[in-house]
């Protein structure tokens, strides 16, 4: 992810325009073909392929050698890391999810779909009893959006007082208040001392679900941060909370996302 990982900026900068937005066609179509790898682990392959093969003689293959070695490296991921348990409350999560959000607003389940699909990977780099916590968190985040739900305009909110009345675990509940920097919406719409009804979850557990939310597209695609919050603004205009919201936040969006992406690295090196 431009802008993200450590180093990335400093080799994007000594490359020609040409070559970055060949790269930047090629990751978009690697982190396609490899959804079950985080988007941003996928990125730092390509820039550290890249910086590995553009000294070769023949430059035209340096696309192909980069392409080879992300491959390499996505299969390792794959193989290297066990899959997450799956328990009750994952699964009571997802059916939860998919009554509320599936049959009218079938875009926000595909993207609950999608950040839960990520989950399931950056779980495996988390201690084991928070790894289904992230899993739950993920499929129940946006369900605040659903008719029967709404309530205070803040869907973070209204989506944990549900879980919380439904006897979901505190810090689920809390998970899916704060999840992407909500805390800064509820302030936006003067909703912060209702948001303190929960516990902020400041550390790996929340970091990771705000990765995987930031990481992938309203279709449940995955994406780069910063194309994430492109399309945030594109999609929202500029008088909408959420997008006034990131005046305030979005550097601790980003730190979070960092975190979690050293994380990653750290873990599969």
């Amino acid at each position: 992810m431009h802008g993200v990982q450590d180093g990335a900026a400093t080799l994007a900068a000594a490359r020609r325009p040409e070559v970055d937005e060949h790269l930047r066609r090629l990751e978009f179509r690697l982190v396609r073909e490899h959804d079950e790898v985080p988007p941003s682990l996928v990125h730092e392959w390509i820039e550290r392929a890249w910086a590995r093969f553009r000294g070769a003689r023949v430059r035209d293959f340096v696309p192909l050698l980069v392409e080879r070695a992300v491959r390499v490296s996505a299969r390792g991921f794959s193989a290297g890391l066990p899959e997450p348990p799956r328990t009750h409350l994952s699964d009571w999560a997802r059916s939860t999810t998919r009554r509320l959000l599936a049959g009218r607003m079938a875009r926000r389940w595909a993207h609950s779909a999608g950040v839960a699909r990520r989950a399931e990977q950056v779980a495996r780099v988390l201690v084991a009893e928070e790894q289904d916590l992230l899993v739950a968190a993920a499929w129940l985040h946006d369900i605040g959006y659903a008719a029967e739900l709404a309530d205070t305009g803040l869907h973070s909110l209204d989506g944990a007082r549900y879980l919380l009345r439904a006897g979901v675990p505190r810090r689920v509940c809390g998970l899916v208040a704060y999840h992407s920097g909500s805390a800064a919406v509820a302030e936006v719409l003067g909703l912060a001392d209702e948001l303190a009804e929960f516990d902020d979850d400041r550390g790996r557990l929340r970091d990771a679900l705000w990765y995987c939310d930031m990481t992938t597209s309203p279709d449940g695609h995955p994406t780069t941060v910063e194309n994430r919050l492109a399309e945030i603004r594109e999609r929202r205009g500029p008088d909408d909370p959420v997008v006034r919201a990131l005046e305030i936040n979005v550097d601790e969006r980003l730190a979070a996302v960092r975190r979690t992406h050293r994380l990653l690295r750290r873990a599969t090196v």
